[in-house]
């Protein structure tokens, strides 16, 4: 459901989720499915650039885990890959940039954003590639998900990308300072829904004046995870575009603009009281000072996004160096970008289409692979506790070691291969598991929105959403006289373009269902 200036935040939420396998997760990566047609037995050797998303410190210096990974990838699949690590804020930036200019980019991820990629055919199609080198990830993507998993990156017949195998149900979390709000006086069990939240904030502004109660986990613009509580509260479906106009609720099929809805002048209203009741900075719209960094510092106790299963407090705790704990507070509701928000794709520009499925095949399937991504080198990096945990070298923190990017763990992969940091109990990747099968589903999960008739008109609402939304969700612009504003500008900018032929793609969608 988010659009791009929300990205970030998500993507932090998801980075956290968990597996969505079976709490095996120790396979020797010795063990990974020999595949002839993928090995790197005929002494050939592909070079691939391999792009990932990091919410850690970047190292200045890539080269030795580069080097550790490609000690795995060349002697297995006769692959060297390229290994290029950005912040969310410059991401999708630097990815576009090499997808515009030439520059070699051949593996990266979605960021939510696979149908634009689509109709701008900058993906390569992977339908006849899977079934040859990419057999093992499709199998365990379908055991642990369904059948129908591929069909949320499968657009007028091409399979464009492969969503991570994880935990996909991520469901709204408010996320807090554990010893601030025991010190105030209240318990995980008073929160319920986002209702219960205001005299919490005012007992935290009355015992600790400094700090501010609650913020935007994004920043860039600005998102404080309403939209998160909205979808899952309301049934809200998206149709897996990232502007927010065009949306079904609940099983209406009705294509409407969802900033016109009382769904979310109600949502906007609750934030607009927050912020001049003073649980949000002033700048919050603006900041650029994520709020998870003002927890870090002592200067800020809460915010929402959205986490699957239960444990992730873990490793948001290991990061911040805070008692981090979170509480749920409102259900889940399963789209079809809920799915595919995190795809890994191949750029339609590759030289080497069948290396960079070789490449995506041993990362869902090889746990030394993973893991080298994720935590780094063994003894200089990270420090194994057991067969499946990991923590971080004595008197180290994730600042301080040379590499880790451990916050990406929903990211990459296969989670249940990977390791799980010191506490965290494996039952929660069985949650996952399970919420992934259980979770409500969209009756509309399948259908993809095909942009390439209004690509001019996406891009310039999505100007006009960026422009307008953080204010309205940070409670910095009053929603009585912003929202007509709003409503305008995107009706001069195309919403009802975009509408109308959602509406005409979801009705033949729908039709076809039928048949």
């Amino acid at each position: 459901m988010k659009r791009k200036k929300g990205i970030a935040s998500l993507l932090l939420s998801m980075a956290l989720c968990g597996s969505i396998l079976s709490a095996c997760g120790g396979k020797d990566s010795s063990e990974t499915p020999a595949n002839p047609e993928a090995s790197g037995s005929s002494g050939k050797v592909d070079k691939i650039v391999f792009s990932l998303v990091s919410f850690n410190r970047i190292p200045d210096d890539m080269s030795k885990i580069n080097d550790a990974i490609n000690q795995i990838t060349i002697p297995k699949i006769g692959v060297q890959v390229d290994y290029k690590l950005y912040s969310p804020a410059d991401y999708q930036q630097k990815v576009n940039l090499a997808l515009q200019s030439g520059e070699q980019m051949d593996v990266f991820t979605t960021l939510g954003q696979l149908t634009n990629y689509a109709s701008k055919d900058q993906l390569y199609p992977l339908e006849e590639l899977l079934p040859k080198y990419g057999k093992e990830m499709t199998a365990i993507l379908e055991k642990d998900f369904g059948p129908d998993l591929l069909k949320s990156t499968t657009l007028n017949g091409h399979i464009y990308g492969v969503p991570v195998n994880k935990g996909m149900a991520i469901i709204p979390n408010f996320v807090y300072n554990a010893d601030m709000l025991k010190a105030v006086g209240y318990t995980p069990d008073d929160i319920k829904s986002a209702e219960d939240l205001p005299p919490i904030f005012d007992a935290i502004k009355k015992k600790f004046p400094d700090v501010v109660p609650f913020g935007p986990v994004n920043v860039n613009p600005s998102d404080t995870g309403l939209l998160y509580l909205l979808k899952g509260t309301n049934k809200v479906d998206f149709l897996s575009d990232t502007t927010g106009v065009g949306v079904v609720v609940g099983n209406e099929g009705k294509v409407r603009n969802f900033y016109e809805t009382d769904i979310f002048k109600n949502g906007v209203n609750m934030m607009r009281d927050w912020y001049n009741k003073g649980y949000l900075q002033k700048d919050a719209a603006t900041t650029t000072i994520g709020f998870s960094d003002m927890i870090a510092s002592g200067r800020g106790f809460s915010y929402i996004a959205e986490y699957g299963g239960l444990q992730a407090g873990k490793a948001l705790s290991a990061q911040m160096g805070k008692p981090i704990e979170m509480k749920r507070i409102a259900p889940y509701y399963f789209e079809t970008g809920a799915v595919n928000l995190v795809s890994w794709m191949v750029a339609s520009t590759t030289k080497a289409p069948e290396a960079s499925v070789k490449f995506l095949n041993l990362l869902y399937t090889d746990p030394n692979l993973i893991n080298t991504i994720l935590y780094g080198i063994e003894g200089e990096d990270y420090v194994k506790v057991d067969e499946h945990h990991v923590k971080l070298p004595d008197g180290k923190d994730a600042s301080t070691v040379p590499y880790t990017a451990m916050l990406s763990t929903g990211m990459v992969g296969s989670e249940s291969l990977q390791y799980q940091l010191e506490g965290v109990d494996w039952s929660d990747v069985e949650l996952k598991l399970k919420e992934n099968k259980e979770t409500e589903r969209s009756p509309y999960f399948g259908f993809i929105f095909d942009q390439s008739k209004v690509k001019s008109q996406m891009s310039a609402v999505t100007n006009v959403v960026n422009q307008y939304l953080p204010g309205l969700v940070c409670g910095s612009l009053d929603p009585d006289a912003t929202i007509p504003k709003f409503v305008q500008a995107l009706n001069d900018a195309g919403a009802q373009t975009i509408i109308k032929a959602k509406q005409e793609q979801l009705d033949q969608w729908l039709a076809s269902q039928q048949s």
